[in-house]
């Protein structure tokens, strides 16, 4: 990095502006958006930031832009689910959960079934398996 570098090209501002505010609209830290930037335009990230803030201080306007507004947050709240939807969802969902738990139960009852199988299948097999370790007697020889 080169610290002796004085002053930001225009380029270099808008980057910054426009990678932090990318950052900032993902839920992103702006600490990651400094990084970024100083690692592409070559200086470190403490002085992107210091950039970033002496900036914000001189267009406030710019920033405000971005700010939420009450109206926005009536606008917002207008446009949720309203109560009424929002029980029926829930009971759509506890219905859902019933019927889940229902096929969760068959699953179980089967699971039983089969590892109970399985454990007969087991023993047969020991069985055979014991059974073929055993010669059979030599045979006495036929005369004709």
């Amino acid at each position: 990095m080169n610290s002796s570098k004085k002053s930001w090209t225009e380029s270099e501002e808008k980057l910054l502006m426009n990678t932090v505010h990318s950052y900032l609209d993902r839920g992103l830290p702006k600490k990651e958006a400094f990084k970024e930037v100083a690692a592409k335009i070559n200086r470190s990230a403490a002085t992107c930031s210091h950039r970033y803030y002496a900036i914000r201080k001189t267009q406030p306007s710019e920033m405000n832009d971005s700010l939420i507004t009450l109206q926005d947050c009536i606008q917002f709240l207008n446009d949720t689910q309203q109560p009424e939807t929002l029980t029926q969802e829930n009971e759509s969902l506890k219905k859902e959960k019933r019927e889940l738990l229902q096929v969760q139960k068959q699953l179980k009852e089967r699971y039983i079934t089969l590892m109970g199988k399985h454990e007969k299948l087991q023993q047969l097999l020991s069985i055979i398996k014991e059974a073929e370790n055993y010669e059979e007697p030599p045979s006495a020889p036929v005369i004709h």
